[in-house]
């Protein structure tokens, strides 16, 4: 994975397909009823805000009846859905989340038209004020119920992936990068790495539930749906809340999609420029970010900015090799140095978020089994699987989730899978700052390998070819 990364500048993007074409009119007044249409456009709620008895949720389970009873050649039938992930999603690269965008918004019409519930909008698992898998997933008979969860109803998502301040510090990055995942050549194969968002919250959510939802055929859990529903509302959290741009690189808007199908079983094509303006055309969210934002721009100014995005800059001033060739083992805590001029660190802890500490993990082996997360902590050697996320040097976390090209590749025998990572330490560092707990001449990386909890995974290895600390001016 490549993070050196200047993007080209582009004047205005055209290509929003049919969008592009009537939307302005649409703000400005040339459309009365499609103005209408817009504001009354289905609003997708944090499913613990809802009984039990609630249409969205009976809507729902009706939905998921009906598709696994379609036949098995109709395209919106519940495996064939699934199968859409398991051959075409793209993960680790920046069509992450403009793809699994597209694949909801279809997924909802299908539930739309399926259940009879014309209001039906996809609720989401806000796993941050919900840390458990909520009731309404449970049961004997509940279609809603995937039996190959590893997990049980009063098991709770760790805060180390999904608790307020980790996502608060995801959110507040400003780097499309960073936060979305990295440019990559092609969807599949394409090369990338994983950003923030992907990496944390993302993966961890899927390993740690596990059973179908720890690998590509996810989607036959139907927690999956409402999982990817709240990373999409904080894609939107990000992106309009509080105004930061997505990349404006034409290989990245301009690509479309055309493995989905509509409510009546008919193959569409979606660009990622349609994909953009979804969320003021098609539905919108309950707030879900945990710092209520709200976007004070014009409509014609927002839709303008989502259009327009921008230049995505990682320019790398200064780079520290922490480690080479390591590996180690779940319990084993990997920590490593580096000298850091005093002049670099000033940099990072002044520049109100212009000039960026990151750390970047290369090369890392896709494990043969994901029954464990890896903990970063920064200028703290002594860091272990027992030290709390609540300790001030806690930076960040990343997970694994089960890509079938590696398996495929490792049950032939093949080389393991590498894939790349990215740790913003900056917030980390700022605090430690903050309280002169911070090394002026030395930063201590330490990683920690900690398994999922109740699940055994000691002996699981990890192999990574190369740890790196960047100083990075980014925007």
């Amino acid at each position: 994975m490549s993070f050196d990364n200047t993007l080209s500048r582009r004047e205005f993007l055209k290509g929003a397909t049919a969008f592009g074409a009537l939307s302005l009119g649409m703000w400005m007044g040339g459309c009365e009823s499609c103005q209408q249409q817009i504001a009354k456009r289905p609003r997708r709620r944090n499913i613990a805000n809802l009984a039990p008895s609630d249409p969205v949720i009976e809507a729902y389970k009706n939905a998921v009846s009906a598709m696994k009873a379609l036949p098995s050649n109709d395209p919106r039938n519940w495996t064939k859905q699934a199968e859409i992930h398991l051959n075409h999603c793209p993960h680790g690269n920046w069509w992450f989340l403009p793809w699994h965008r597209a694949y909801l918004a279809y997924f909802e019409r299908i539930c739309r038209k399926l259940s009879g519930y014309n209001d039906f909008a996809l609720p989401y698992w806000n796993w941050t004020t919900s840390p458990a898998v909520p009731a309404v997933f449970w049961g004997d008979g509940n279609p809603l119920f995937d039996t190959t969860r590893v997990i049980g109803p009063s098991d709770q998502a760790d805060s180390s992936w999904v608790g307020t301040q980790v996502i608060e510090n995801i959110l507040s990055t400003p780097n499309f990068s960073v936060f979305a995942s990295y440019p990559a050549t092609a969807p599949r194969g394409g090369g990338g790495g994983y950003g923030q968002l992907e990496a944390t919250p993302h993966n961890n959510i899927h390993g740690w539930i596990s059973g179908d939802m720890g690998a590509f055929m996810s989607p036959l859990d139907p927690v999956f749906w409402c999982h990817h529903n709240i990373l999409d509302c904080l894609w939107v959290e990000w992106n309009i809340n509080r105004n930061n741009p997505n990349t404006n690189d034409p290989a990245w808007y301009n690509l479309h999609f055309n493995e989905f199908v509509d409510e009546n079983g008919q193959p569409v094509d979606v660009s990622v420029a349609a994909t953009v303006l979804m969320p003021l055309f098609s539905y919108q969210f309950e707030a879900c970010g945990p710092v209520q934002t709200e976007n004070k721009m014009s409509r014609v100014a927002l839709e303008a900015f989502l259009k327009a995005g921008a230049p995505v800059k990682m320019d790398f001033t200064q780079r520290v090799e922490l480690k080479r060739a390591l590996e180690t083992e779940v319990g084993r805590p990997v920590p490593s140095a580096a000298k850091i001029e005093a002049e670099t660190l000033r940099r990072v802890l002044e520049s109100a978020g212009k000039t960026s500490a990151l750390l970047t993990v290369d090369g890392v082996q896709v494990p043969e089994r994901t029954d464990f997360y890896v903990r970063v902590f920064a200028d703290k050697p002594d860091a272990t699987a027992e030290t709390p996320i609540s300790d001030p040097h806690y930076a960040g976390s990343f997970g694994f989730f089960q890509d079938v090209r590696a398996m495929e590749a490792m049950a032939a025998g093949a080389a393991h899978a590498k894939l790349g990572f990215v740790v913003d330490l900056t917030p980390t560092l700022r605090r430690l700052s903050g309280t002169g707990a911070l090394s002026q001449t030395q930063l201590d990386v330490t990683l920690v390998p900690v398994a999922y909890e109740k699940r055994e995974a000691t002996g699981q290895r990890l192999g990574i070819e190369k740890l790196e600390l960047g100083i990075a001016n980014v925007k």
